[in-house]
């Protein structure tokens, strides 16, 4: 007899094999599907959503493609102190200057979390860290973790905030002055100034808060006295945010009165001044190179001086003036921007304004004393261009006075021009100024040309009607800190003119002329917002109507095209 349950059907291992076969294909197909969603999910994942990997992308010369389009996540800012080239010196800088505050940096930032990236305001911002002057190094970081939201980090490291200015010459005259730009962190700057010039001693003192109260507002206000008075200047404006700022205001005051005789000089001066400005600003016009604003407002003066003094003089010794009328002008700012990567070695390439800027501003009213009209000019337009990729060129003119029906009062015409050229491991730099004065108040002292070397050499000339002032220079690059800093040893040459000068002795002018040599060294950082520091040590080789003397200053000089403005403008420091 035969078992059934023993019997094997043949066609059951074949049913079997099919059923595993059609298991392990369904398995693949799924599987690729899982993969090709997997893969499709990571390329296009959903806004909101974290993609596989954080993009990370720095600003430079263009802008990030990535963070166009999206919105600004959280903002940070990493603040480095202070360092040097040397490990001691830079500890002991930390015991000497407090890191900036992070508010500081946070409050020239024009774009903050929830908004639309905008370049132009994420460049604005940048800009205005940088001339702060705050700062030797600004990197400004965009991670996108999350997609269509960019975070933004910013690393500054500061930059060394006390600095000192120091000049003096065989004749006695001298003048020292210290600043701190950046107090405990908090941006404001304070400094202390003493000259001594042909005897007459003077002592100064400024304070600058860049963010009145944490407001759109900055404020200046400096004390000057004299041992026979005072004089005080302040100022309140709105901060520039941008080039597209719609309104902008401005205060500015200033006063002065001294009262003194001395009878061994036969000098007697009674001089009562105020001056008080405010303005206002509205944009008319704006396009991708050039901003056009009117300006407006109302302009306040009290003059009355009387100043006896031996020698001759070229203005008259009494003045008085008293007027109060309307103001009226026009500015024009260049939107355009360059950039150079010559200024230190291996530096990163740095923007610099360039085109055609100017402000020119009219007061009209009626003059008290005389019955007469007057009108106060106040007048600036400078340009900057880049000749070529290695040369930076700058030009500038200033006018001002007080021009009537019959005369011009307390005018000035002056310029500068300026190139700036790479050269083999450093620079060549040639500058120029020159100024013209009519019929100026008894109480100007000097010219407003900055001319620090034939001050020194003629002390006693106090005023001059024509002034002339070229140097020609030579650096080379000594030592460098990673494309940030460097310190350049220089040669250069100066020669000084000033026609027409009086030095309160004689009756007849004389000609002052020097050519001075002489060696020196700086220290210029990869930003051209920020001035060099420079010492220069020199001995006249020529000299017509001048002894021999050395000279020796340790200070700061106007750099390219930085704080160019009319004199109506200028900070009270």
């Amino acid at each position: 007899m035969t078992n059934a349950a023993s019997v094997a059907n043949p066609a059951a291992p074949r049913v079997c094999a099919r059923i595993r076969a059609l298991c392990a294909a369904l398995c693949a197909v799924l599987a690729l599907i899982v993969v090709a969603e997997s893969a499709l999910a990571a390329q296009t994942p959903a806004v909101g959503e974290s993609p596989a990997k954080c993009l990370v992308d720095t600003l430079n010369a263009s802008f990030p493609h990535n963070w166009i389009g999206t919105t600004v996540g959280q903002v940070t800012v990493k603040a480095g102190n202070i360092e040097t080239g040397f490990k001691l010196a830079t500890t002991a800088s930390h015991y000497l200057h407090r890191a900036t505050q992070l508010n500081v940096a946070m409050n020239e930032l024009s774009f903050a979390p929830g908004d639309a990236v905008d370049s132009i305001l994420v460049k604005e911002s940048v800009r205005r860290l940088r001339l702060t002057g705050l700062y030797s190094e600004l990197i400004v970081e965009g991670s996108q973790c999350v997609t269509g939201v960019t975070d933004f980090t910013l690393f500054t490291r500061d930059a060394w905030s006390l600095r000192s200015s120091v000049r003096f010459a065989e004749a006695g005259t001298s003048r020292v002055s210290v600043s701190e730009v950046n107090v405990l962190g908090t941006g404001r700057a304070i400094a202390l100034a003493m000259e001594n010039v042909n005897g007459r001693n003077a002592l100064s003192v400024s304070l600058v808060d860049p963010h009145l109260l944490d407001t759109r507002l900055r404020a200046a206000a400096l004390v000057r006295t004299y041992g026979d008075g005072r004089a005080w200047v302040w100022s309140v404006r709105t901060r520039e945010l941008s080039d597209r700022d719609v309104w902008r205001a401005a205060l500015t005051s200033s006063q002065e009165r001294r009262l003194g005789s001395d009878s061994a000089t036969a000098t007697n001066v009674d001089i009562t001044k105020r001056t008080d400005a405010f303005t206002i600003s509205r944009l008319i016009f704006l396009n991708s190179s050039t901003a056009y604003a009117v300006v407006g407002g109302a302009e306040h003066e009290v003059a009355d001086e009387n100043v006896t003094r031996p020698g001759g003089a070229l203005g008259h010794n009494s003045v008085q003036r008293s007027f109060i009328g309307p103001l009226l002008g026009l500015s024009r700012r260049s939107r355009r921007f360059g950039e150079i990567d010559w200024l230190v070695p291996d530096q990163a390439p740095a923007e610099i304004r360039i085109g055609l800027e100017g402000e020119i501003v009219l007061a009209v009213g009626h003059e008290l004393n005389r019955n007469t009209r007057i009108t106060h000019l106040d007048a600036w337009a400078g340009v900057t261009e880049l000749i070529g990729p290695n040369t930076v060129f700058t030009g500038d003119i200033w006018s001002t006075g007080y021009w009537s029906s019959d005369s011009v009062q307390n005018g000035a015409l002056r310029s500068s021009v300026g190139f700036f050229r790479k050269a083999t491991r450093g620079l060549w730099i040639l500058r120029g100024s020159w100024e013209r004065i009519y019929n100026p108040d008894p109480d100007v002292f000097a010219l407003s040309t900055v001319d620090p070397l034939l001050r020194l050499l003629a002390p006693s000339s106090r005023l001059a009607e024509r002034a002339l002032s070229v140097t020609a220079e030579r650096s080379l690059h000594l030592y460098s800190k990673e494309g940030h800093w460097t310190l350049d040893g220089a040669i250069w040459a100066a020669y000084s003119d000033r026609e027409h000068s009086f030095n309160g002795v004689a009756e007849d002018p004389t000609n002052f002329r020097a050519l001075i040599v002489g060696l020196g060294l700086r220290q210029i950082r990869d930003q051209p917002t920020q001035a060099p520091i420079r010492l220069d040590i020199g001995h006249t080789v020529w000299r017509s109507g001048l002894p021999s003397r050395w000279i020796v200053a340790l200070s700061t000089v106007p750099w390219i095209n930085i704080g160019r403005t009319r004199d109506g403008l200028r900070e009270a420091r």
